[in-house]
């Protein structure tokens, strides 16, 4: 445990502990309740990677639970988007440094927290064709392969697309933990 802290150690733990206890009870949001801490004691690449690692295990867990209740054809775009944007959002990682991408995670984190708690009434858009399911899922890629945060963009798209919250849910996890497992390949492989 070279170069860290007692404090820092605890600090992570505390904090992943309590991501793990929101995103048991809430059934999602442990990256973005771990992120507000661990980039503080974390580069946000270590701390991606993290989210990451640990979100395969939380919505691992999410997903089983909800099988059979899936629709893939409803989820289909999503990961075929996901899939492509992955990548990209990894190679962000090679050119970005590490000053803005803290502050565009904070700025993110704080917009999707006002956004939450606004509850704005959105329109439902439930006509929206699969191709801008798959932008959304492209989208959602590229900021989950940056920043292991790829769940806020469907979350937000499929609260404005579907009238059942329940629904989102199965939308939601496994949207977001696809683009995980191909965010660690291509961390693995490209180191």
């Amino acid at each position: 445990m070279d170069g860290v802290s007692a404090f820092e150690l605890s600090i992570f733990l505390l904090t992943t502990f309590a991501a793990a206890l929101v995103a048991g009870l809430a059934g999602f949001a442990f990256g973005l309740i771990a992120a507000a801490t661990w980039l503080h004691v974390l580069s946000p690449s270590d701390t991606a990677a993290l989210i990451v690692g640990f979100g395969l295990i939380v919505q691992g867990v999410a997903v089983w639970k909800v099988r059979r209740a899936l629709d893939p054809g409803r989820l289909w775009p999503f990961l075929v988007g996901g899939a492509l944007g992955v990548p990209v959002g990894v190679a962000v990682l090679e050119w970005a440094q590490p000053g803005q991408l803290r502050l565009g995670i904070g700025v993110l984190l704080v917009a999707y927290s006002l956004f939450a708690l606004a509850r704005p009434a959105l329109k439902a858009f439930t006509g929206a064709p699969g191709l801008a399911d798959a932008g959304i899922g492209l989208l959602s890629g590229m900021l989950g392969g940056s920043t292991g945060l790829g769940g806020i963009l469907p979350t937000i798209w499929c609260v404005g697309s579907e009238s059942n919250n329940f629904k989102n849910l199965h939308l939601h996890n496994p949207i977001s933990s696809s683009s995980e497992p191909k965010r660690l390949f291509l961390k693995v492989t490209n180191p």
